[in-house]
């Protein structure tokens, strides 16, 4: 045969060759620009919600979820503490209200019990690491914790326990860990769901979200958790400037790290959702004070009315604001409503996160309901 067209023959084979695999790698989607190409781990997930019942607003928070039971897959009680000496107790003012107990049930949502290490309202102070310290330091004080917490569980039949051990030291970060995979260990074997209230980062050494973030190890917890609520919220707290409790930019930056650079499973994630906020006070001098870390909706409209003033909207950070005049200081109130829930909802479908955890039940903006009800059944 001649060699010129054999040549010829040679270049004809290879340009099918190229075009065939072009078309495959395109059709396989390898080519595909992110924002087309969808990865098959990245599938659409069913959505489940799960609201907390904090024992101060017990009343409210209940008739909340009544209103809503058909929306909601988990209930979470807030009625457990550590005390000082390391032991579980019932707050002080918590009702174990078998009613709510049962009311879920009946409905088919599971109800699981916090267990927090905030104390209690007569022992003053905040989250406390030195009590999380005694259950969690040695194998021996993790195992006498946790079988005090599985007889918790037991003792009012609960679907799972919600660890909330907030404000730890990054040096009780191994000691911390192994107490969840240990737990998680004990629970299974019981058929128990175990979740776990985790702050939010960026990252692994920013000083200034090192207000407990440092002591959990995200990718490790997930492994032995059930489900981690990623506390997606106190961007401004009571003691910063006033603003915004989860501005859409902030969230982002967490749920990004979280899913993209941790890789923590999605159907692990629940993204806490505020239905509350803060105001803040300023003085003569010019210096801000916080003075209620719990400002929900209906106390906000409360505010307005009272001191007619207008309900404002930061299109930046997409919350709602108002200021108001009293005792001689001007103050500020930031809090969540509709608006701002539909902005957290885009970044749930952005990174397909398929769980909103709410903190917390009652209060909240009727028209949430409505947006989360038309969501969900999508």
């Amino acid at each position: 045969m001649d060699f010129k067209y054999n040549q010829q023959l040679i270049w004809v084979i290879r340009a099918i060759i190229l075009v065939a695999g072009g078309y495959f790698l395109l059709t396989r989607g390898w080519f595909l620009p992110p924002e087309i190409y969808v990865k098959e781990d990245a599938e659409p997930q069913e959505i489940q919600l799960l609201g907390w019942i904090p024992y101060w607003d017990q009343k409210n928070s209940f008739e909340s979820f009544q209103k809503n039971v058909e929306l909601f897959d988990y209930v979470s009680l807030f009625w457990y503490r550590l005390d000082a000496a390391g032991d579980i107790k019932t707050y002080d003012a918590a009702f174990e209200d078998e009613e709510i107990i049962n009311f879920a049930r009946k409905n088919n949502v599971k109800v699981l019990a916090v267990v927090a290490n905030l104390p209690d309202y007569f022992e003053g102070g905040n989250w406390d690491y030195k009590r999380v310290d005694k259950v969690i330091s040695s194998t021996a004080a993790r195992k006498a914790h946790i079988q005090v917490l599985i007889g918790l569980a037991a003792e009012h039949n609960f679907d799972g326990i919600n660890i909330d051990y907030e404000a730890l030291k990054r040096n009780q970060r191994e000691n911390f860990t192994a107490f969840i995979e240990e737990f998680a260990q004990a629970l299974h074997k019981e058929g128990k769901i175990l979740g776990v209230a985790i702050h939010p980062k960026t990252s692994e050494n920013n000083p200034a979200e090192d207000n407990g973030s440092a002591a959990q190890d995200w990718k490790r917890l997930a492994q032995s958790a059930d489900q981690l609520y990623l506390m997606t919220y106190s961007e401004h707290y009571l003691g910063s400037f006033p603003g915004p409790n989860a501005s859409p930019a902030w969230v982002d930056k967490i749920l990004d790290y979280a899913v993209n650079k941790v890789k923590v499973p999605r159907e692990k994630i629940f993204m806490g959702v505020p239905f509350y906020g803060h105001d803040w006070a300023q003085n003569r001098f010019g210096l801000y004070h916080g003075i209620d870390d719990d400002l929900t909706f209906d106390k906000a409209m409360s505010l307005s009315r009272r001191y007619e003033t207008e309900i404002l909207f930061d299109k930046t950070s997409e919350t709602p604001y108002l200021t108001y005049e009293r005792g001689g200081e001007t103050h500020v109130a930031w809090f969540e409503n509709a608006d701002s829930l539909k902005a957290k909802l885009e970044l749930r479908e952005k990174y397909n996160i398929p769980n909103l955890a709410f903190w917390r039940l009652g209060g909240e903006d009727p028209t949430t309901w409505e947006i989360l009800k038309n969501f969900k059944d999508r």
